[in-house]
């Protein structure tokens, strides 16, 4: 039996691991093959102008998509994960969805001609799901719908939240690492909302370091959790509301142990420790992230 059982909200011992070869046999034998890798040949076409982008937007120095590169490989994970009990989906073609398909290229064609990325980016997971609706059926795109929702980790749909956020989140994470400081039994004295100064050591919390990178990144983490994990909907709950004291906490810490290596050692070790310690503290939140998931029961 390869169906996963599910007992009061949280999930029974899994079924083995789907095989990938088998996976790809009946997806291949699917009456829906054929026409959705047409489709997703069409897609890419219609959609090329934006996934050329992707690339520099990952790639960017500010560091906001930095995850990007994960969140197809994590999407496609789950479906995998998932696939035991997706494969007992019947396969039946949505041809009305062809309309709101056909509509929705009216909207990307605009969205192209006015340059406006976060509508053409809105527009392909839209286009997506009435993909899936439309070669497999309207059972196969709400069973795959939270796993395409999820590639918009991956696309610029943010700068709304980021211009909105990254001010707040400096001055608290600027507070939070004061705070460390003089626990730790510096003497630090705050000259603004987003400056620290320490002895002969300065930190100036800027942009960079106001935390919403790793908020997102987190984000994006504790989603992959939630929805791989089978935990009850409580201890989703839980691991939702550890996303922004976690992130306060890691990055304050982090900018509080930037302002101590150079202090202690000279501003040139601070400003290295501060290139290398954003990716020590986004391994950490993972680490914790999956320590916690697996406090609250998840044993796959």
């Amino acid at each position: 039996m390869n169906e996963i059982e599910i007992s009061d909200g949280a999930a029974a011992k899994a079924a083995p691991p789907p095989d990938w070869r088998e996976m790809l046999r009946a997806a291949v034998a699917s009456p829906a093959f054929v026409p959705g890798v047409l489709l997703a040949i069409g897609l890419t076409a219609v959609f090329w102008s934006l996934f050329v982008k992707l690339p520099d937007l990952w790639m960017s120095e500010d560091g906001y998509y930095s995850h990007g590169f994960l969140i197809p490989l994590i999407s496609g994970y789950i479906v995998y994960k998932w696939w035991p009990k997706l494969r007992q989906t019947p396969v039946k073609t949505g041809w009305v969805a062809l309309v709101p398909l056909l509509l929705l290229f009216g909207v990307v064609r605009a969205a192209y001609l006015t340059n406006l990325t976060q509508i053409l980016a809105l527009s392909l997971i839209a286009a997506l799901l009435l993909s899936i609706w439309f070669v497999a059926g309207w059972r196969w795109m709400l069973a795959l719908s939270l796993p395409v929702m999820y590639l918009a980790f991956a696309l610029p749909l943010w700068t709304g939240a980021i211009d909105v956020y990254t001010n707040p989140l400096q001055i608290l994470s600027t507070k939070v690492a004061f705070s460390l400081l003089s626990t730790m039994g510096f003497e630090p004295y705050q000259d603004n909302s987003t400056t620290i100064m320490l002895g002969g050591f300065v930190l100036d919390v800027g942009i960079p370091c106001s935390g919403l990178k790793l908020v997102l990144a987190v984000t994006a983490f504790t989603a992959f959790f939630v929805l791989i994990a089978g935990l009850r909907w409580w201890a989703n709950l839980l691991m939702i509301a550890l996303i922004l004291p976690l992130c306060l906490f890691i990055n304050g810490l982090r900018i509080a142990l930037i302002g101590m290596v150079g202090d202690m050692y000279g501003s040139e070790a601070g400003h290295t420790f501060h290139d290398w310690s954003g990716y020590i503290t986004l391994l950490v939140c993972f680490f914790l992230l999956f320590k916690f998931a697996r406090w609250l029961g998840w044993n796959d």
